[in-house]
């Protein structure tokens, strides 16, 4: 019934994942993350699969930081702003652009972005990356004694009756 879900250091990984692993805590159809191609260009949205495996009943916060990146930013933002999941720790990367390959020649490619996410309610993951609800900072003094304050405040705040 209580779950902290670690995002620091995670850089991402495909949209796909991010949707799937969103599917596990939203209702079907629920908006996961936006795709937008530009002024006049339309979008795309993505949506919940609908496992909907974990209840309302589930307290949950996610941990994250200048680590956390792209399809991980994804996740987090459509929990926060779809399940009012608070974030934990630091600032995170702001990797929000849909990039393409193409190839030039045998031995060269250029990357093209193309579109940029957008959380379900249309902020930009790019231009600020996710600001957490509770900025918490880890000291160099907290690694050298095996301490983790984010973690700690994650879990107090789960453990809190609401």
């Amino acid at each position: 019934d209580k779950l902290v879900l670690d995002l620091r250091g995670n850089p991402g990984g495909y949209l796909e994942a991010a949707v799937d692993m969103a599917s596990w805590f939203l209702p079907k159809d629920t908006v996961v993350v936006r795709e937008e191609y530009g002024k006049g260009q339309g979008e795309d949205v993505e949506r919940s699969r609908g496992y909907a495996t974990f209840t309302n009943k589930l307290k949950m916060v996610i941990l994250v930081d200048g680590g956390s990146a792209s399809a991980s930013e994804i996740l987090a933002g459509a929990l926060r702003e779809q399940k009012n999941v608070p974030l934990v720790g630091m600032k995170t990367f702001g990797k929000g652009s849909v990039q393409e390959l193409i190839d030039i020649t045998d031995e060269t490619a250029l990357k093209v972005t193309v579109a940029r996410w957008l959380t379900p309610n249309g902020n930009s993951i790019s231009e600020k990356g996710l600001a957490p609800d509770y900025k918490v900072e880890i000291t160099k003094s907290d690694i050298e004694n095996d301490r983790d304050p984010q973690l700690n405040k994650a879990i107090e705040i789960v453990e809190k009756d609401i």
